[in-house]
């Protein structure tokens, strides 16, 4: 017997620490943003995300979006000013009554801020709580793309982010037929008395989730799920802790052989001492530093460099490029982003040896071609 669409989504905005959970068909998270009308058309969204800068550009073509290759809270604050020179930013005074609904001699036009937890060419990891604090500021509803991680690997609701989407390909372990995507929204009171917060952001966010996507309690709104796939995150959800380890325990072995290969020119992966967010990482992700993996070969010419990666992607035997996304079996795939390209590899639960060994024929393979 398959749960209730409310009973697991009750279920996943507990694992959040949520106030509530939707779920809802969508192709990834930007087109349920689009979907949810969450950002109107006088809003600005400020967008720190490589893989989605089409899809955003594509889906909010009327909008005011911008977009920031620098996850910084500074590089956020300085998007989300009115005039990028350094005049008046759209600040709402802090204890300000007033809502973004029924201003008060204010800006009307809302701010959203939008990340992911690992994200962007070479997967850097944000600081979230800083991020957070900074939304605050500027009265910012501070949404999180967690599908990297998946709520194993990070909880961004806990480190002070309004909203949480997640598509849930690994959470299901690749046995949706369908793309299905999680939203997830912050309680806007927590604590008691003397510690009791309010969050007049968190409340808003559930407001304009709750008029796009309907009551929680209710899937009327967003649209029911079929039993195949609310059977799928069911067992997905059981499963989830002891296949995730998995994920990134293998993701961790694989980029260390990367690392030293002689072949390989860039390794980037949050667990590695030479990765960027390194000591920034473990305060933001959970279990270990996620499932994924970029790294190039050796070469300095971009066009030349994307034309070697598809080459590459060619003659490996683990790519799995038509396996299905989140499933047990290691993906390989291309991150473009202008002029740089990356591979990225999604590792699966299969055997990261198995994985080492095809990964160090290709690259000999490919290094070495065989005469004629």
């Amino acid at each position: 017997m398959h749960a209730s669409q409310v009973e697991l989504a009750r279920r996943f905005a507990d694992v959040q620490g949520a106030r509530a959970t939707w779920f809802s068909y969508a192709r990834n998270t930007a087109d349920l943003l689009a979907k949810v009308g969450l950002v109107g058309p006088h809003d600005r969204l400020v967008v720190c995300a490589d893989d989605f800068e089409s899809s955003f550009a594509s889906l909010f073509p009327a909008h005011d979006v911008v977009f920031l290759s620098d996850a910084t809270p500074q590089a956020f604050l300085q998007a989300s000013m009115d005039d990028p020179e350094g005049e008046e930013a759209r600040l709402i005074p802090q204890g300000s009554p007033a809502s973004y609904a029924h201003p008060a001699g204010i800006h009307a036009d809302r701010l959203f801020w939008f990340v992911g937890s690992i994200g962007c060419l070479g997967l850097r990891v944000p600081h979230l709580r800083a991020l957070a604090e900074a939304a605050s500021a500027v009265n910012a509803i501070l949404i999180v793309d967690n599908t990297v991680p998946s709520c194993f690997g990070c909880s961004p609701i806990s480190l002070g982010a309004h909203v949480s989407l997640e598509a849930l390909d690994r959470v299901a372990a690749g046995r949706l037929s369908r793309s299905v995507v999680a939203v997830s929204v912050a309680r806007s009171v927590q604590g008691r008395g003397r510690r009791r917060l309010v969050s007049p952001d968190a409340e808003e966010a559930y407001r304009l989730l709750a008029f796009g996507l309907g009551d929680p309690d209710d899937v009327s709104g967003c649209g029911a799920l079929d039993d195949q796939a609310l059977d799928a995150i069911s067992q997905g959800l059981d499963s989830l802790p002891a296949r995730m380890q998995r994920h990134f325990d293998h993701a961790h072995a694989i980029a260390e052989y990367l690392f030293c290969h002689p072949a390989v020119g860039h390794v980037f992966y949050p667990g590695l001492k030479s990765h960027p967010d390194r000591a920034l990482a473990p305060n933001v992700l959970l279990h270990g530093f996620g499932p994924a993996i970029d790294f190039s070969l050796q070469g300095t010419h971009a066009e030349l460099m994307l034309d070697r990666h598809r080459r590459f992607l060619e003659v490996c035997a683990c790519a799995n490029r038509r396996s299905s996304a989140g499933g047990a079996l290691t993906r390989l795939g291309l991150a473009i982003k202008r002029d740089l390209s990356y591979v990225r590899i999604f590792a699966g639960t299969d055997d990261p040896l198995a994985i080492v060994d095809s990964l160090d024929q290709a690259l000999r393979l490919f290094c070495n071609p065989p005469e004629p």
